[in-house]
């Protein structure tokens, strides 16, 4: 590691030791899991709820998050994409629920090996990231869009998700059902 004294900070370098991402990334499985369950008990209606832009719904926040979800093992493993439903109901949720688990669960594997760059085609070309990067962008991106169907249930009136629900400290006390 290098030491960057402008940023304050130590630089990994390509290589070395990670740090150890496996409860973070156990968590975004089970915060999406958890997330996913309980928007199939919402009313239908809530499916349609924003938080502002007309194009970002709870339906297509909920696709997102699964397509990105997608497009990160597809930058770690080369696994391909597919077309993801727009959910209408339970099932459609229940279904991109059970796609998700099965993506995180990628990602958790790939938490165990070396942090390494990995290169992938984009419509811009070849990049590059190291895997530490990939899998920390996976746990924020996931998070940040909770946070944005939270907020779109709320400022529509529509109760049942609570942020706390889905933080580190809920994820310890439940964390015996969260194993790898």
């Amino acid at each position: 590691m290098r030491d960057d004294s402008r940023a304050g900070m130590k630089i990994q370098r390509k290589g070395e030791e990670m740090v150890e991402m496996t409860t973070a990334l156990r968590h975004l499985r089970w915060a999406d899991d958890l997330l996913f369950e309980q928007m199939a008990t919402l009313p239908s209606e809530a499916l349609d709820a924003t938080y502002g832009p007309k194009d970002w719904t709870v339906s297509h926040l909920a696709r997102h998050m699964v397509g990105s979800a997608e497009w990160f093992c597809f930058c770690l493993t080369g696994i391909p994409w597919t077309d993801l439903v727009l959910p209408r109901n339970p099932a459609d949720l229940d279904a991109l629920r059970q796609r998700l688990r099965a993506l995180n669960d990628v990602l958790l594997t790939e938490a165990s090996k070396a942090d390494e760059e990995v290169h992938f085609e984009d419509e811009d070309g070849t990049r590059s990231a190291m895997r530490s990067i990939v899998l920390a962008q996976a746990c924020y991106h996931s998070t940040e869009h909770r946070t944005q169907i939270a907020c779109a249930l709320e400022v529509s009136g529509i109760p049942g998700i609570t942020l706390d629900d889905y933080d580190l400290w809920a994820f310890a006390t439940g964390i015996v059902d969260a194993s790898a």
